[in-house]
């Protein structure tokens, strides 16, 4: 079945993982991303050897490539006449670096005006930080995301690159944005996103109550204060989650769970400030009741009193879970030289053009293909795979 984005051709020249992502999911619902990689290694996360690392796979499935040279006018030059009839290209490098290759947006745009050219970067392409080079973690602490996640008087890094998925994820955004006017208008454009922008932007809702309160979050292990969430551990020492939010039936729920409904009139939680007031009280009144029995039996019970609520899940318990094994996942997918890599496929479904997932390519697995396509010659193929070094 085809694609919703079926016919979009994709220049993808990134590495790592903002602008691999933001291919991977065009590449999802059908677009044809063309990878192109640096000889002699490629994308770094490919690894060393033969077989490719799970977190390349992950997110360079369903994707074509190439290797050029793009130091040498030959690659130059095969680039540009790939990006001829592309619709979209993606490069993740620091500010200049395409321009300098000729490559860059106006390279680009002047043999065709309607291609959308998406640039991500650490800081942007404009400012005082322009030249700093940016990664995942210091987006995330640069912009205010780290300091919601650990307690700064003792900081840690997340364990997980929260930064350049969320870029990813914005940049496609913004490409699907630009798609959009140009299958109304025929006129490209450039789309621009970073890690910082990325950042400030996702931490939209806390900067505005902090505008509106003067208060910060809380990291110190009970920040569902204003939220109305609370984490707890059942007698068998496995954590779950609440969430009160607004409805007072969930708060009255919860206290028909615990087995303490006269607490429901109680004027130290019947509202939404008082319970914030008294969070730490009503925190540790429910948390002697949960160690009274196991996770499961809480979160069972808790459900059937309308509390919203569920198992504080690790990864193995995830692949588990009754309703992700329900979408079918995890999702197998070969890995060239290796086994099988586990993917969590698609955030969204589409009726009519689902999307689909492959296996990821090795380096310059097409090379032929893909300059055949363009009209390139056996001889002329031959030649720029003689350039493969940098």
């Amino acid at each position: 079945m085809a694609g919703a984005l079926e016919g979009v051709k994709v220049i993808e020249f990134s590495s790592y993982i903002t602008g691999p992502f933001a291919g991977m999911l065009l590449a999802d619902m059908g677009a044809e991303v063309i990878k192109v990689e640096a000889p002699p290694h490629g994308d770094p996360f490919r690894g060393t050897g033969k077989a490719l690392t799970p977190i390349f796979c992950s997110i360079n499935r369903s994707k074509k490539s190439v290797a050029l040279n793009l130091k040498t006018p030959e690659g130059r030059d095969a680039f540009l006449r790939l990006a001829d009839d592309a619709a979209v290209v993606i490069q993740n490098h620091r500010p200049g670096y395409v321009d300098h290759l000729g490559i860059g947006y106006e390279a680009v745009s002047a043999r065709n005006p309607s291609i959308v050219y998406c640039s991500i970067s650490g800081f942007g392409e404009d400012g005082p930080y322009r030249d700093l080079p940016g990664y995942d973690v210091i987006g995330m602490s640069m912009g205010g995301l780290q300091s919601v996640l650990t307690d700064v008087t003792n900081p840690k890094p997340a364990e997980i690159s929260f930064g350049d998925h969320l870029t990813g994820v914005f940049a496609n955004y913004g490409i699907l944005s630009a798609l959009y006017r140009r299958a109304t208008t025929g006129q490209g454009q450039r789309v621009d996103t970073s890690l910082l922008q990325s950042m400030v932007a996702f931490m939209g809702d806390t900067v505005a109550g902090y505008s509106a309160t003067g208060k910060l979050p809380e990291v110190d292990g009970r920040g569902g204060r204003t939220r109305q969430a609370h984490c707890f551990l059942g007698n068998d020492g496995l954590p779950f989650s609440i969430h009160l939010s607004s409805p007072l039936k969930f708060f009255t729920g919860l206290m028909e769970a615990i087995g303490k409904p006269e607490l429901a009139d109680d004027p130290r939680f019947l509202d939404r400030e008082p319970r914030a007031q008294n969070y730490d009280l009503l925190h540790d009144i429910c948390q002697e009741v949960f160690a009274t029995d196991t996770r499961d039996h809480w979160v069972q019970r808790l459900r059937e009193c309308g509390v919203p609520s569920g198992p504080l899940n690790t990864i193995p318990e995830v692949l588990e879970d009754p309703q992700v094994k329900n979408w079918g996942l995890p999702i197998k997918i070969n890995r060239p030289g290796g086994d099988t890599v586990s993917i969590t496929g698609s955030t969204v479904q589409l009726s009519e053009t689902p999307p689909t997932f492959g296996d990821p390519p090795l380096l310059g697995e097409h090379n032929e293909e893909v300059f055949k396509s363009l009209g390139y010659s056996d001889t002329e193929i031959a030649a720029l795979a003689g350039q493969l070094t940098v």
